[in-house]
């Protein structure tokens, strides 16, 4: 390693543990304070101070809280241990057939740390040329996903106290009792300020940051992550961001709440929004590869373009982005990527599907699987042809049922293919005629023509997304 660089890092690693040192024992220390601690100091303090406040509050508060712990064989100790409180809550990803995860922890010379991972790790591996060793501690499930197997729901998120709302000072509490003295549990404030970067641009300490209010940030020019990581955001309340003339990469966000977000003349790249409530308004704004897994995504979206950016739906969560599909479509028509907003009208009316019963729900079941709800109606004719095709075995098959006027007395297969394209069409030439049941049958065809052939010509004449 460069000498100069060496002994910039340890100057860096000496000044981040005197902050540490400095306000480890400081329950309200200053919001650039915690910014500005290392990603580890600052779960370090947060493991001395909110950590346990807040898993003693979800003890008071939330629904069989203390009962899944005692059934997964889990203490705060343990969940704090790990530095990390999410993985111990939230629903595990769709990309996991299995619900357990487990419990893991990795050694590396005097260091250690617990950390949940979805499948079991066990034994030695070498990275990066270190050596580290995995021990397979404990397998649980999930909070929410033990509550949905008993039929339960909670609500992690729940916000219902704010005092100093859309203001630089907003202080916001979880799950609180509005009607006791106690305010019961405020979540860690690191908001209200400018996003702090270096001088080179760089987001100064990125981190993992779950359970805080990030409200009124603000946001401005061009900020990159360097190497302290990127800024990964976990069940916090994002209120009234405000971005203006910003560029920014690999944002994550999950479970949170962005609300009132404002976004001008901006360019999102690579960011995902997974499972978070979000409105706003957005403007004159690129959003390059933007991920959106279920939620509610309903920003005011004008003069803004979009390039690989899609919602995704994770079965294990609820889709309410009803709005957002139907601006997609506008959005992604307005470019001229007809398929994809295709694919967004047809989610659009499938989101309404599922929301229906009885003849609503069958009547909407037909137009789906007939022609997806007019936008591919190219399948009408596939039907079409079906329809001819079986028919017309079925003259064949009782072909002393079919009389011929013409002096060929004879019914073949051909004879029968073509009886059922003239009923089909309603040309009915004359040539043959049915008998008995077959004139009900042939009665049938010809109802089911007419009716294949208007929705064909409706399908191409309109532009159905």
């Amino acid at each position: 390693m460069n000498r100069f660089r060496e002994k910039w890092l340890e100057e860096k690693e000496q000044a981040d543990l005197d902050l540490f040192e400095r306000i480890k024992d400081n329950a309200k220390p200053e919001i650039a304070d915690l910014w500005a601690l290392s990603e580890s100091r600052f779960i370090e303090w947060r493991k001395l101070h909110d950590f346990p406040e807040l898993l003693n509050h979800f003890d008071k508060t939330l629904v069989l809280f203390k009962e899944w712990k005692v059934d997964n064989k889990l203490t705060n100790e343990i969940i704090i241990a790990t530095g990390k409180i999410t993985p111990f809550l939230a629903h595990k990803k769709v990309s996991k057939s299995s619900k357990n995860l487990f419990l893991t922890k990795q050694s590396s010379g005097k260091k250690e740390k617990l950390f949940v991972t979805d499948g079991k790790i066990e034994g030695v591996r070498v990275q990066f040329g270190q050596t580290f060793k995995f021990e397979f501690l404990q397998q649980f499930i999930s909070y929410l996903d033990w509550l949905k197997e008993r039929n339960k729901y909670q609500e992690i998120l729940y916000v219902n106290l704010r005092s100093a709302p859309n203001h630089d000072s907003e202080r916001v509490w979880i799950h609180a009792n509005v009607y006791a003295n106690e305010t019961e549990f405020e979540l860690l404030k690191m908001g209200g300020i400018s996003a702090p970067v270096n001088g080179f641009g760089i987001l100064y300490r990125g981190k993992y940051i779950e359970f805080a209010n990030l409200c009124g940030l603000k946001f401005d020019g061009n900020i990159n992550f360097g190497e302290e990581g990127n800024l990964h955001c976990s069940y916090c309340v994002c209120d009234n961001w405000i971005a203006e003339d910003f560029s920014m990469p690999l944002l994550k966000l999950e479970y949170c709440k962005v609300i009132n977000l404002t976004l001008n003349k901006s360019k999102l790249q690579q960011w995902l929004f997974f499972d978070c409530d979000v409105s706003g308004d957005f403007s004159n704004s690129k959003l390059y590869q933007v991920k959106i897994y279920n939620g509610n995504f309903n920003p005011v979206i004008r003069d803004c373009t979009f390039f690989e950016t899609n919602i995704l739906v994770d079965p294990n969560l609820q889709d309410s982005n009803f709005g957002a599909y139907k601006t997609f479509k506008k959005i992604y028509q307005s470019q001229g990527d007809d398929d994809i907003a295709r694919m967004y009208f047809i989610k659009e009316n499938e989101l309404v599907r599922k929301e229906l019963t009885g003849w609503n729900y069958l009547t909407k079941s037909l137009s789906y699987y007939y022609w997806v709800y007019g936008s591919k109606p190219h399948r009408i004719i596939y039907l079409s042809i079906a329809i001819i095709l079986i028919f017309g075995v079925i003259y064949w098959a009782d072909s002393n049922s079919i009389s011929a006027n013409t002096t060929n007395k004879t019914f073949n297969l051909g004879d029968s293919i073509y009886f059922s394209t003239i009923t089909f069409t309603t040309l009915g030439y004359g040539d043959f005629s049915p008998n008995g049941w077959l004139k009900a049958l042939s009665a049938i065809e010809a109802f089911s023509g007419v009716v294949n052939m208007g929705f064909l010509i409706a399908g191409y004449s309109s532009n159905k997304y």
